[in-house]
């Protein structure tokens, strides 16, 4: 497996994203994505201390389920330390490649996102206040634009309250691209505009420097940060 990876800190200080890079287990890799929560004081530290706990206990058997699980346990100690249960919430996205397969989890908006010949497929869907009033009919895309509650979470990790998590299996072939992105990436680089420098650029290193040198040259809002791997 073939990997890249950045993290930009915004304009508002502390970079709070954070960042898995692949770990070999057996025969599986395992990388993951994480985005503290901006609301909450500690979000940084619950992003590093999620991925943290993940390199810890993943292996080829675990179910997403308990990693998940796992996590949560370890942001309510954080908690308990600080006292402060809402000071420690954070988004993550996880996947675990193996053979001609892959499967993730998710919990925020942070994303998974599948690259092919291409062809884009989107293998997550942000878990936002905005998310849902499309899903629901209540906005258009132009008006989800302009939606002024548009970072607004219904689920993240955090000692404070439940989370809603997604899984998923999906067949995987040599050359995919699969990238894991915080918001403040994929806010400023679309699935779309991605797909082609994908198709443009066969090769892995040329397809890197191309996304890390407009992401590099963009008006930053949010941290931003991206792992891209290639399956080989």
């Amino acid at each position: 497996m073939k990997f890249k990876q950045l993290s930009i800190g915004g304009p508002k200080g502390q970079n709070q994203d954070a960042i898995l890079a692949p770990i070999k287990v057996k025969d599986t890799y395992w990388c993951a994505i994480a985005d503290g929560v901006g609301s909450a004081k500690q979000g940084g530290l619950a992003a590093r201390a999620s991925l943290e706990r993940v390199s810890e206990i993943v292996d080829s058997e675990i179910s997403m389920s308990d990693v998940f699980a796992e996590v949560s346990r370890r942001l309510s100690e954080l908690s308990s330390e600080y006292d402060k249960p809402m000071s420690f919430s954070t988004t993550l996205s996880l996947l675990c490649v193996g053979g001609q397969s892959a499967r993730l989890g998710h919990v925020g908006d942070t994303r998974i996102t599948h690259y092919r010949d291409g062809g884009v497929m989107t293998r997550t869907k942000d878990q936002t206040e905005v998310q849902k009033l499309l899903d629901d009919g209540v906005l258009s895309k132009n008006q989800a634009r302009r939606y002024p509650r548009r970072n607004v979470l219904l689920s993240a990790m955090s000692a404070g309250r439940d989370y809603d998590l997604f899984q998923a299996t999906f067949e995987i072939e040599r050359g995919d691209r699969i990238l894991l992105t915080s918001d403040g990436f994929h806010s400023k680089l679309l699935r779309p505009r991605i797909a082609e420098i994908s198709s443009l650029n066969p090769s892995f290193d040329d397809f890197w420097q191309a996304l890390e040198g407009l992401i590099t040259q963009a008006s930053l809002d949010d941290d931003a940060s991206c792992l891209a791997i290639e399956v080989d």
